[in-house]
């Protein structure tokens, strides 16, 4: 009978495992089915700086592009004909002091200003159309100095903490409820203050449009990972390993990053049924070369792959527009400057 049950055990144990083992496991992306696409560059009357990042409202393409002038450029997604500059810099009313980061979620616009530490919602109708802004309300974060990335979820905000958690949870008066700590495994020997400040930088995320989960994507090698909040706490619901990042801590006041990282994703758009990323697969040496990613890779919420894409001439951010088959990026034109292209899907 003992021997019946350690045996029992012993199977118990190595099925237990097994499962861990299958649930943690690396999983490469196969490119045989990949889709090879030219963009076609979107000509506009405005002279363009670098752009950071790309969001799309109705025909409306939102560019974080500083001219000098403001922050955010607006462009006209089907002819490129420049529409107006928004987040203008300055100290008086409807102005901002410093560079800001901005999200388009529903029918408002979420305008996070480091300096002040607060975040401003705006109608986006209005925001579009007014040239001086009014805010219809503003949330002071009552915890950690600097909260970048902050958007809604489920009643509460967001933000990804400058220096100390991974993530940090607010109600939506900026009320501070919990923080996230946990990395995936691949990070866990990343102890020191200095990389563990770089790390979480180099962390994506955004929320899906029901405002009911966020995805993360790391760009020292291919993680993703889906999280939601429920009971004011922040819980990672899925998680898929696609490269490792090959990170060796060499010395604690030297970067994190080093030659032979790998890196992985770096772009993120959602929409209700899809995830889309930009992705490279290279060395940091590699990428330094021709400074593009080269791949779109387009996930469902439950983290398989349904698409990729090899972009000509390679890309940094990216949106899609799915009713009309489209996807905008970040790509160089044939001077070697910043500019969007189109997809069609």
């Amino acid at each position: 009978m003992k021997k019946a049950l350690s045996v029992i055990i012993v199977i118990t144990l190595i099925f237990s495992c097994n499962t861990g083992n299958k649930k943690n496991k690396l999983e490469p992306i196969s490119l045989k089915d990949t889709i090879f696409v030219k963009p076609e560059i979107l000509k506009t009357d405005k002279l363009l700086s670098v752009i950071w990042k790309i969001k799309i409202y109705d025909s409306i393409l939102l560019l974080m592009s500083p001219d000098g002038k403001g922050s955010v450029q607006l462009l006209n997604k089907n002819s490129g004909k420049f529409i107006s500059t928004k987040c203008i810099e300055g100290r008086g009313p409807g102005e901002f002091s410093d560079f800001v980061e901005l999200k388009t979620i529903a029918d408002s616009i979420y305008i996070y200003e480091p300096p002040k530490n607060s975040i401003s919602v705006y109608k986006t109708d209005a925001f579009l159309s007014e040239s001086l802004l009014q805010t219809d309300k503003k949330i002071k974060f009552e915890k950690h100095k600097v909260n970048f990335d902050a958007f809604p979820l489920n009643g509460y905000f967001v933000s990804k903490p400058g220096i100390g958690p991974r993530f940090a949870l607010f109600n939506r008066n900026g009320k501070h409820i919990s923080d996230y700590e946990l990395f995936p495994d691949y990070y866990k020997d990343v102890k020191s203050f200095n990389h563990k400040g770089e790390l979480v930088q180099y962390f994506v995320y955004e929320p899906k449009p029901d405002l009911s989960k966020f995805v993360s994507i790391s760009y020292f090698g291919g993680v993703l990972e889906i999280f939601n909040v429920e009971k004011g706490s922040i819980n990672r619901i899925m998680e898929r390993k696609i490269l490792d990042p090959n990170l060796k801590m060499v010395r604690e006041d030297d970067w994190l990053i080093q030659e032979d990282t790998k890196i992985g994703f770096l772009g993120l758009y959602t929409t209700d049924d899809y995830i889309y990323t930009s992705y490279s697969g290279l060395t940091s040496k590699e990428l330094q070369e021709i400074k593009q990613m080269d791949y779109i890779i387009v996930f469902d919420w439950g983290g398989n792959i349904k698409r990729i894409y090899k972009v000509e001439g390679g890309l940094k951010a990216l949106a899609a527009d799915e009713a009309e088959g489209k996807i905008y990026i970040v790509t160089k034109d044939s001077e070697g400057g910043d500019a969007v292209g189109v997809i069609k899907m």
